[in-house]
């Protein structure tokens, strides 16, 4: 119901309604089927910094994949938070404590 909240709102008529871009899935339809090389694109965003909040029950970013790239790009900072998939709705007091953790280590 949560997430059912934040993904839609009522119209005028109080018909639920989506409330996000819906031509978001086109790039994924528009995606080869055979799964891509990302490893020398993440190579290239080494220097940014990154924070990366994995929902546990998530089955298409596995855990593996996700202590790979903190191989790769050290000073990753990943949490994995309890009880969800894809994606957390970031009020999740791990999602909130990950973020300002994140943000107080910026230079603005």
């Amino acid at each position: 119901m949560a997430y059912a909240r934040k993904a839609y709102r009522e119209n005028a008529e109080g018909i639920p309604v989506p409330d996000m871009d819906l031509k978001i899935g086109e790039a994924y339809r528009a995606a080869p089927a055979t799964p891509q090389n990302l490893w020398p694109v993440f190579a290239q965003i080494q220097d940014v910094p990154m924070i990366l909040l994995r929902g546990a029950t998530y089955d298409i970013l596995s855990a593996e994949t996700v202590q790979h790239m903190a191989r790769e790009k050290p000073g990753l900072q990943a949490v994995t938070i309890p009880n969800r998939g894809h994606a957390p709705l970031l009020d999740e007091s791990e999602c909130i404590a990950a973020i300002d953790s994140f943000l107080a280590t910026l230079s603005w």
